[in-house]
């Protein structure tokens, strides 16, 4: 519930609805006079379009980015005794996620390039996932690329990443491997790293969405685009996940 409420926030904060809520308020707020009254709200109805260009702006996205990306690790194809790859969701159809689907596929090519002899997908108690979990989100892919049934495990316990590390460190630590290649999103690694060291691992990393080719768009597209919220909403979840694990001691 704690997590739901966290993401209900985010996409309130960094979605239309909250500037539609600004310009709402703007409409039906009252002044002290006509002549007041439009001078005040036509000012304000401009600070929020000036507002909504800056931050829909791909330069505001790089200068909010640009912490977390100086934090990301390189990739590094190393042999390691496991490939541990964070679920990014599944429908309730039992297919992954977009970005699942990219995970799955970066995890399952450094297992053909046997850079490990293990795939442990990290993922989650929420309905898609309970069990049977061989027919549904990574571990689709994962056969469909060939890697064997008996080459994957799956943790489903866990609910966020701090548990993505408990829960499957249970399973390392049964099966005594101690080097990992962490498998997600490049801007998910920091903490997700930090979880696995803090949890005494050694730790690899491959950020899966690193392998993809971009096609830019012209840079004035980005005005008046929500995808650029999105990537804000996305950003500023790992910050704050950052902080609150740090301050909890979980990294």
């Amino acid at each position: 519930m704690q997590n739901s409420m966290k993401l209900i926030i985010e996409d309130i904060i960094f979605g239309p609805l909250i500037w539609c809520i600004l310009l709402g308020l703007v409409v039906i707020w009252p002044f002290s006079s006509k002549e007041t009254r439009i001078q005040s709200k036509y000012k304000v109805v401009l600070m929020l379009w000036v507002s909504l260009m800056i931050c829909s702006s791909n330069g505001f996205y790089f200068l909010f980015s640009y912490p977390l990306r100086q934090m990301i690790p390189p990739n590094a194809k190393k042999h390691a005794d496991a490939i541990i790859v964070a679920s990014a969701g599944v429908y309730d159809s039992g297919a992954p996620s977009p970005g699942s689907t990219l995970r799955a596929h970066a995890a399952a090519q450094l297992y053909l390039e046997k850079r490990a002899p293990l795939v442990i997908v990290a993922g989650g108690v929420t309905e898609p996932y309970k069990p049977p979990v061989d027919t549904k989100g990574i571990h689709i892919i994962l056969k469909g690329m060939g890697v064997p049934e008996d080459h994957i495990l799956i943790e489903n316990q866990s609910v966020d990443t701090h548990m993505n590390g408990i829960e499957t460190a249970k399973i390392l630590n049964k099966l005594n491997l101690k080097t990992i290649i962490l498998v997600s999103h490049d801007y998910h690694l920091p903490r997700l790293v930090a979880v696995f060291e803090k949890l005494g691992f050694e730790v690899y990393t491959f950020a899966a969405n690193q392998a993809v080719l971009r096609e830019y768009d012209p840079w004035w597209v980005y005005y008046f685009d929500w995808r650029n919220f999105n990537n804000l909403k996305t950003i500023a979840h790992e910050y704050m996940g950052l902080l609150s694990y740090k301050f909890m001691g979980r990294i």
